[in-house]
């Protein structure tokens, strides 16, 4: 059995791999690019709304998350705000 370390060991070290690097992909501007991606698929549909710019916002939120790292959270922000833009512009002109 090895002595025990010098120094403290943070807990995201001494667990190693695991759950807290996927978390880590769906925080920050991917998290704001998401929530903003569910606002705009799911408020037309309930409450009969649609919201003009926030795709847009989290089109870039999705971009921002890609460049600061969190490719997976990033990609999702911008599925589901290209999903829930088309779904505004149905909206809006249909």
């Amino acid at each position: 059995m090895p002595p025990p370390p010098a120094y403290p060991v943070p807990a995201q070290v001494a667990q190693g791999p695991g759950s807290a690097g996927l978390m880590y992909q769906f925080g920050g501007y991917a998290a704001w690019g998401i929530l903003l991606g569910l606002a705009t698929i799911i408020v037309p549909f309930v409450f009969n709304r649609v919201f003009f710019f926030i795709p847009i916002i989290g089109l870039i939120g999705g971009v921002q998350a890609i460049r600061g790292g969190r490719l997976i959270g990033g990609i999702v922000a911008i599925v589901l705000n290209l999903i829930g833009g088309v779904i505004t512009l149905i909206a809006l002109f249909a």
